[in-house]
């Protein structure tokens, strides 16, 4: 027997995965798979919930019923199988499925290399295992208040990666460009830097207007690109715009009426219950799932950012919050200090220190001549206490980068306090220590 594909409704097999489908699925689900299972066992869960199907296992049978594996994906986009019980026909305990063996942890999950920003070929489709991964049954995909050891989904990497590339992760960069058809060109730009497939520049097929689907210009566009795309890649296009309504089937603009659906979903940032209030930056990726329907767009991630006229991400609102502030930190430093100059990042991939891997809110820089100076932002948006260990582990990590300084999230919304004292307190400190070491 080998594992098949069942009928939700009845659990009737409907087909049998081949041989090298189910060992990706086995090794990767124990902990043993390379890139290469790793990626055909992510085709299998993906080809499995898009069709509405379980798996069935062959470890164990009552009455011709198999014990059921769901193929599910979390708001992160990781894609994971839920071991189901109750009426359900159990695994047996020597199976690699069985629920015993995903309470393994990993024994030390901050003694891990930096992840930096993925390179190579722009292939979402296609390309989904630099930071998505197959977890083992039951187990949980983190603590969506912990981001210190976040894996996120590929989409959601490399839109990341062209933001960072294009500088709209920092101010005053991002609001050189002005406007939204600005800083949408300015990812465009660097869209040109990278593929999709070998010889096939992603700026060829990156669509930032949402009038270019409504028209059907996109579905056009690469299908006709389709003809002769390079064998072993997926034809693929991509979406990009601000949207701000987002919903499990798609996402619409400002303007009534204009939605995009998108066939898996739409990912984006959850604490808690609540997903990370509007406006996005979303991505959706164009091809082909079902040849008599044609071109759709087939996945999606909504980045939350700070405004439309201002791209740069952020993860909570309350980071959204605490970059408001610190726009006004800048002005006061550039009074204060008319002969230096003031960066504001928002630090988009971990960065490597002697201590381990860290990745802050905001890094405030300051620089006068040849004297720099940085100065590292945390918003503290949780009391609990896996959270503020957490912190104990990363935060010497980030003072080694340099001073840091903390904001109180549960101060944000506080009568006579509020996001703008805690703001201040950062800004006093950040003048403070300009004022020692340039002597001002």
């Amino acid at each position: 027997m080998a594992l098949v594909l069942m009928d939700k409704r009845d659990l009737s097999p409907v087909a049998s995965l081949d041989a090298g489908e189910e060992r990706a699925l086995r090794a990767v689900v124990d902990g043993a798979g390379d890139e290469a299972l790793t990626a055909l066992a992510l085709d299998v869960l993906n080809g499995a919930r898009a069709r509405g199907l379980w798996l069935g296992c062959d470890c164990r049978g009552e009455n011709g019923r198999r014990p059921p594996l769901v193929p599910c994906r979390n708001h992160r986009g990781t894609e994971f199988l839920r071991v189901l019980s109750g009426r359900h026909v159990p695994h047996d305990e020597s199976c690699v499925f069985h629920r015993r063996r995903a309470r393994r942890a990993a024994a030390h999950p901050w003694d891990r290399a930096a992840r930096k920003a993925p390179d190579g070929l722009f292939e979402v489709l296609r390309d989904r295992t630099e930071e998505q991964r197959v977890s083992r049954p039951g187990g949980r995909s983190g603590d969506e208040g912990e981001r210190t050891d976040v894996r996120r989904p590929a989409m959601s990497q490399r839109l990341l990666m062209l933001l960072e590339r294009a500088g709209l992760n920092r101010l005053p960069q991002a609001e050189a460009h002005g406007n939204e058809e600005c800083w949408l060109e300015a990812i465009r730009q660097r869209a040109a830097e990278v593929e999709i497939a070998p010889g096939r520049p992603l700026a060829d097929l990156w669509f930032p207007d949402i009038a270019m689907w409504n028209r059907r210009l996109v579905h056009a566009r690469v299908r006709a690109a389709a003809r002769e795309w390079p064998a072993g890649h997926k034809a693929q296009g991509f979406l990009c715009w601000v949207v701000w309504d987002v919903d499990a089937h798609g996402v619409g603009t400002r303007e009534r009426g204009n939605r995009v659906n998108v066939v898996a979903g739409v990912g984006r940032p959850v604490i808690g219950r609540n997903p990370v209030p509007r406006p996005y930056l979303f991505l959706g990726a164009v091809g082909v799932l079902d040849r008599q329907i044609g071109y759709e767009c087939l996945e999606g991630y909504a980045q939350p950012i700070v405004a439309s006229d201002c791209p740069v991400p952020v993860d909570s609102h309350y980071e959204r919050q605490a970059f408001g502030t610190l726009r006004m930190t800048l002005k006061v430093l550039r009074g204060a200090f008319p002969d230096g100059e003031f960066e504001i990042e928002k630090p988009l991939f971990d960065i490597g220190t002697e201590l381990g891997p860290c990745l802050p809110d905001f890094l405030v820089r300051a620089r006068r001549g040849d004297d720099e100076m940085t100065f590292v932002v945390e918003v503290m948006g949780f009391e609990r206490a896996d959270y503020l260990r957490g912190k104990e582990v990363t935060h010497p990590r980030m003072e080694t980068l340099g001073p840091l300084c903390t904001m109180q999230a549960s101060a944000f919304g506080r009568p006579g306090e509020g996001v703008g004292a805690e703001g201040r307190k950062v800004t006093e400190t950040i003048r403070a220590a300009l004022r020692s070491r340039w002597k001002d």
